[in-house]
C-alpha cells in the first residue's frame, strides 16, 4: 500500500537510522546498557516498566513527550500542538497548574521537552526517571551506536530496497534527511550499499526542531507543492507530525497498532522490505 503512495510522488524525503536498513534488536541493546547504570535497586522496577511500554500498558507511548523537570509523561497533539493530559509513571493522570498549554516542535530542548518518537526514547525517559543523568544516557546511546557498528545482526540491509530504490529514482527524487553527522551518513549509505539512489543528503538536521525548515528547503528548492512530496521515516515526531502539518503525505515505519491521529495521508508499516 505505501508503495502506491510513494510512486505517485515527485520527491521523497528519507530519514536513515531506522528507516534505511532492518531491524530493532538495537533498541534493546540500548535499553540493557541504560539499565547496566542504575542503581541496581531499581533495575527490576525499570524491566517492569519497559515491558508495559512496549505492551501498549503504559501512558509513555510513542507520540508522547516526556516532561523532564516534572518527570511526567504528557499526550500531545501533533497538529494544534497542544499538550493535552499530564500522567506520572503510575498511570494516573494529573493536573500541573504551571505548566504550558501547548509545545511547539522548535521547543523541543530533549532536557525539559523530550519528544518520544521512537524506540530510542522510551529507555531515555525511564533512564532520567530512575534518576540517571542525560549525559549518562548520551554515554549509553554512544555505546550502542559503536556496537551496532561492531557486532553482527545490528545492520541488516532491507531485502530488495536497492532495487526498488534504483527502479524509483528513474521518475523521482530521493534525498535523505538524517540526524546523522556527514561523516557517519555517508559510512552508513556506503555499508549498506545506497548510496547512489540519492541526489541530495542532508545530514545533521536536528529533527524534530529543524524537520519543517528543511522541508520547505526541499518544497522550495524542487519547486514542489506539498501535496507532491513523501516523508519517510520510523520516528513518528521528526519525520512523521511535521509532514503532516505542512500537508506532505507521510509512510511511518513503525510497529505500533494504531496511528496518534487520524490521517488519510499517513500509512503505517512495519518494513520497506518487499
Amino acid at each position: 500500500m505505501y508503495k502506491s503512495l510513494i510512486n505517485q510522488a515527485d520527491l521523497v524525503i528519507f530519514d536513515l537510522d531506522g528507516t534505511l536498513y532492518e531491524g530493532r534488536e538495537h533498541f534493546k541493546l540500548h535499553t540493557e546498557n541504560i539499565k547496566s547504570r542504575l542503581n541496581p535497586e531499581y533495575q527490576d522496577e525499570y524491566t517492569k516498566l519497559y515491558k508495559a511500554i512496549n505492551e501498549g500498558n503504559h501512558a509513555l507511548q510513542i507520540g508522547t513527550i516526556y516532561d523532564g523537570a516534572r518527570d511526567l509523561i504528557w499526550k500531545w497533539d501533533p497538529f494544534t500542538e497542544e499538550l493535552v493530559e499530564a500522567f506520572n509513571w503510575d498511570n494516573e493522570r494529573v493536573t500541573i497548574k504551571d505548566a504550558p498549554t501547548h509545545i511547539a516542535t522548535n521547543e523541543f530542548d530533549f532536557f525539559n521537552w523530550v519528544p518520544i518518537g521512537d524506540g530510542w526514547w522510551p529507555p531515555y525517559a525511564l533512564g532520567r526517571h530512575f534518576g540517571l543523568d542525560p549525559a549518562e544516557i548520551q554515554e549509553s546511546y554512544n555505546q550502542t551506536k559503536e556496537q551496532m557498528a561492531e557486532l553482527d545482526g545490528y545492520l541488516q540491509q532491507t531485502e530488495g530496497l536497492k532495487d526498488y530504490l534504483s527502479e524509483l529514482q528513474k521518475d523521482t527524487r530521493l534525498i535523505v534527511c538524517t540526524n546523522s553527522d556527514l561523516e557517519d551518513a555517508k559510512r552508513l549509505l556506503q555499508f549498506l550499499e545506497l548510496e547512489d539512489y540519492f541526489e541530495e543528503l542532508i545530514p545533521s538536521a536536528r529533527k524534530p526542531v529543524h524537520t519543517k525548515k528543511h522541508f520547505n528547503y526541499v518544497l522550495e528548492k524542487y519547486n514542489l507543492p506539498a501535496d507532491r512530496v513523501v516523508s519517510v521515516g520510523d520516528n513518528f515526531m521528526n519525520e512523521i507530525a511535521p509532514a503532516l502539518q505542512l500537508g506532505l503525505s507521510a509512510v511511518w515505519l513503525t510497529e505500533a497498532a494504531t496511528k496518534p491521529v487520524d490521517e488519510d495521508q499517513l500509512i503505517l508499516t512495519k518494513t520497506l522490505a518487499q
